[in-house]
């Protein structure tokens, strides 16, 4: 299994001298591994450059078989869409995975950025065949040979963490959740009941659960690792986390490698370099390795 970052940024592409290192496309892995199909796992800006690299193989010659996982539909995850190559290339066949909506269904919302006057052509112009398939969060499903297992995050409009495993390895991707603390986001933005509720409050604490558990034993973790600790007290309802809750969540799950993921848009490179170095120092060791998500790398399982 080897999975390759695309795009590590969250909430909006950076173009700037000072994350040329780390890289300024938003969200996008890729996960392959040798007669399986392509997991493209969200579409940021990142899409771009991995429908590019997926051209020189089998997408190229119209024979590639692949599939979209979305964490959730929010813009910073889905822009490059329109721009991934392969689509256009007829014989290619995709599976889009994304969390079902109850007011719209999910080609729709796929289909709403596509459209006039946000786009100068729609999903009609793709040449590859798209089948939709709308996965409700703790769902768990196969695509070839991969395993998928998934669960639900801590975000505004709800997202959802992928685990893929392939023989005896395992992948976790989960960015865009806040800790399962103190709050529970749900639909709305700011849409959750007061947080003395006790209803809310056995809510959040079988959601941590459902989340420690899904990491236990995985052998890469990729977290949403957008705030530091200052910054998340100061915008807890955003759903993003930070190192200290992601690195938490490994050490408790027996993680061996943990990658810092989902950068904010002005943590230059130097900044994150140190950050990670620091966390590395402090919480890492010989049996968890702290490192940080680069654009272009790729992790060998």
């Amino acid at each position: 299994m080897r999975v390759t970052f695309y795009g590590v940024r969250g909430s909006f592409p950076v173009a700037h001298p000072k994350v040329t290192q780390v890289g300024g496309n938003t969200s996008c892995v890729v996960v392959r591994a040798p007669g399986a199909p392509a997991l493209i796992i969200d579409a940021g800006t990142g899409t771009r450059a991995a429908g590019r690299d997926l051209m020189r193989e089998e997408f190229g010659d119209g024979v590639g078989e692949g599939a979209f996982l979305f964490s959730h539909t929010h813009w910073d995850h889905i822009q490059g869409f329109m721009f991934f190559e392969p689509f256009f290339r007829a014989g290619n066949r995709f599976t889009v995975c994304a969390r079902g909506s109850h007011d719209r269904r999910l080609r729709q919302v796929f289909a709403g950025q596509a459209e006039s006057p946000h786009f100068s052509y729609g999903l009609d112009a793709f040449k590859a065949a798209v089948d939709w398939r709308a996965i409700k969060e703790g769902e768990s499903f196969s695509i070839g040979p991969w395993r998928v297992r998934t669960v639900r995050l801590n975000h505004p409009g709800v997202a959802i963490g992928y685990r893929v495993e392939l023989g005896d390895k395992s992948f976790v991707y989960m960015t865009d959740t806040a800790p399962y603390d103190d709050q529970l986001l749900c639909e709305g933005f700011h849409e959750r009941k007061p947080d003395s509720d006790p209803e809310v409050v056995a809510r959040i604490r079988e959601c941590g659960r459902a989340l420690e558990e899904f990491v236990t034993g995985a052998d890469v973790l990729l977290y949403d690792t957008f705030f530091t600790p200052e910054q998340y007290a100061v915008n807890p309802h955003w759903g993003h986390s930070t190192p200290d809750e992601g690195i938490r969540l490994a050490r408790q799950g027996g993680v061996r490698r943990f990658y810092n993921y989902h950068h904010h848009p002005e943590a230059w490179d130097d900044v994150l370099e140190g950050r990670v170095k620091d966390y590395a120092r402090r919480l890492g060791g010989s049996d968890l390795e702290v490192l940080l998500a680069r654009e272009g790398e790729a992790v060998e399982l």
